[in-house]
């Protein structure tokens, strides 16, 4: 039988009581044993906490954990984060499982997505690799030895106006989905704060009916999703956002922290979206690219000089970001504004030359390819985890991109305009991973490296060059390709290697040299999206 709580009071020191002590001293030993029976089972610390902690049987209940007060209870991991010098959400915050057949049915203020989720005991532990675990030759990290760090309430109605419009505005666009018989076609990468993530393995207990098509399809949750969260931890973690302080029972069992004001967030940093009200009437999306349509098919240098932005004569990158930048009236980077920072969005400059258009369509290029981002590690995702599982799945699945687009003609570039871009899960799931599972079959059956001298140069001082047959961009078509991505190209143990998980083929590699070129360390690479591919998610600036 569940534990009785009365008021939110009681949640909320129950949850207090839990900081500053590891998981193990909150659940049972028997809990413990059961995780190290499957330290694979991602779900074993909020089930544990759930039950041995706040005393609640665990199930996928319809209505909220704690249903008497309508609170919810969710546990998630902080990681962190050299970039930002913080602990950060690890992963996005799954909310409740939704019924296709009914959800569609209701408004966004009668959603179960608010019901189930309005108010939210958020405990926050430190996912913080102190120990390990060996199982079945893999190191997992010891999750019995994580620290729980924070418990606040986090109601939802604290959250910006601005943020709520924009989670209205991703709850519609995944109904519009499903009214149009299209609940399979969902992915993370459409909507900018919630998402709606695939519940369970693709097996048939998964998959469900949907309305308006006879297709099945696979069950989802509701979720903040990753960036979104990373940006409400951190004020957690920085003491900026506190406990929920408007909630109406506080009223009756809390009446000093009620009394409290000033409860909203306060946002910080610059956003594009300056009025609300147009999120009344034009999605998130729209007011975006409307920024950009006055500037269509203009040349750069004039809008350069509009905007005040020098355009160097070589390796230029900058500017056409600064132009970007300046046509939205900012003074930081548009990648950097509170919008685009919480929904994750990339924002790429994607450059096609003049001449491509006396090449068929498919034989198209963009001048460069499409670097993903830095700590998208191939390496560490094609040895110990699944296709589903790897941070450049995640990454794909999930980030939305803003492609800015220019066309390279002889006198100069001229701004071709900009649009919104995911990668459709049928092709992660079909080309991407194919290729994905070469690099990693490649890897582990030893990649070959092929020495082969070449002339000295500025670009080469070494007078050699390694060769590999892990898939290119010339060996395509795959979409996905790798190629180095380090300062110096080292192979052996050093911060521009990665340590291979079978020992390398090597092929014409001088005997003098197997300290230096070793059979255990390969140059550290990055992922990389084709220069075809490319052109086909902006063909219709050219075509």
């Amino acid at each position: 039988m569940d534990r009785e709580y009365k008021t939110i009071r009681e949640i909320k020191e129950r949850g207090e009581a839990a900081v500053g002590r590891r998981i193990r001293d909150l659940v049972t030993k028997e809990s413990v044993y059961k995780w190290c029976a499957s330290p694979k089972n991602k779900g074993w610390l909020g089930n544990a906490v759930e039950k041995d902690w706040f005393g609640l049987s665990n199930n996928n209940r319809p209505e909220a954990d704690f249903k008497n007060l309508g609170v919810e209870l969710k546990c998630t991991g902080l990681k962190y984060s050299k970039k930002h010098k913080s602990w950060l959400a690890k992963e996005r915050l799954v909310l409740n499982i939704f019924d296709f057949d009914e959800e569609y049915k209701s408004d966004f203020q009668n959603s179960s997505f608010l019901k189930k989720s309005n108010l939210i005991e958020l405990m926050l532990y430190k996912y913080d690799s102190v120990a390990f675990f060996r199982f079945q030759g893999k190191d997992y990290p010891s999750y019995p030895d994580f620290l729980m760090t924070h418990s606040i309430l986090l109601n939802l109605n604290d959250l910006l106006a601005e943020d709520l419009a924009i989670i209205e505005d991703d709850w519609n666009i995944i109904m519009r989905l499903i009214r149009d018989g299209r609940a399979e076609d969902i992915s993370e990468g459409m909507t900018q704060y919630l998402g709606a993530v695939t519940k369970g393995s693709k097996t048939d207990k998964n998959y469900t009916t949907q309305p308006f098509s006879d297709e099945e399809a696979h069950q989802r949750a509701f979720s903040l999703k990753t960036t979104y969260m990373r940006e409400i931890t951190k004020r957690i973690v920085q003491g900026e956002l506190m406990s929920s302080i408007t909630y109406a029972s506080y009223q009756k069992d809390y009446p000093e922290l009620h009394e409290k004001i000033e409860s909203k967030q306060s946002g910080f940093q610059e956003r594009v979206i300056s009025d609300l009200s147009e999120l009344e009437h034009t999605t998130f999306e729209q007011i975006i690219l409307n920024q950009f349509k006055p500037f269509y098919n203009m040349d750069k240098k004039v809008l350069a000089e509009k905007f005040g932005v020098t355009i160097k004569e070589q390796n230029d990158k900058a500017s056409s970001r600064l132009i970007a930048q300046r046509m939205f009236n900012l003074k930081g980077d548009l990648e950097e504004t509170d919008e685009f920072k919480k929904a994750g969005i990339a924002v790429k400059t994607v450059t096609v030359k003049s001449n491509q258009r006396k090449k068929t369509s498919e034989k198209r290029l963009t001048t460069e390819a499409f670097k993903l981002e830095a700590d998208v590690s191939f390496i560490n995702d094609i040895t110990n985890l699944d296709w589903e599982e790897t941070q450049v799945y995640d990454y794909l699945s999930t980030t939305k991109f803003l492609l800015v687009v220019y066309e390279e003609l002889p006198e100069g570039q001229v701004f071709k305009g900009a649009k919104f871009w995911y990668m459709p899960k049928n092709v992660l799931m079909s080309t991407v991973k194919k290729t994905w599972e070469k690099i990693k079959q490649t890897l582990n059956d030893g990649v070959e490296l092929t020495y082969k001298t070449v002339q000295k140069s500025a670009a080469n001082k070494k007078g050699y060059k390694i060769e590999n047959n892990l898939p290119s961009q010339l060996s395509g078509p795959h979409i996905l390709h790798i190629r180095p991505s380090a300062k110096e190209s080292d192979y052996l143990e050093s911060k521009n290697s990665d340590r291979l998980p079978s020992p390398a083929d090597w092929k014409q590699r001088p005997d003098d040299m197997k300290d230096i070129l070793t059979d255990n360390y390969m140059v550290r690479q990055a992922f990389w999206l084709n220069k075809d591919y490319m052109y086909q998610q902006v063909k219709e600036f050219f075509e």
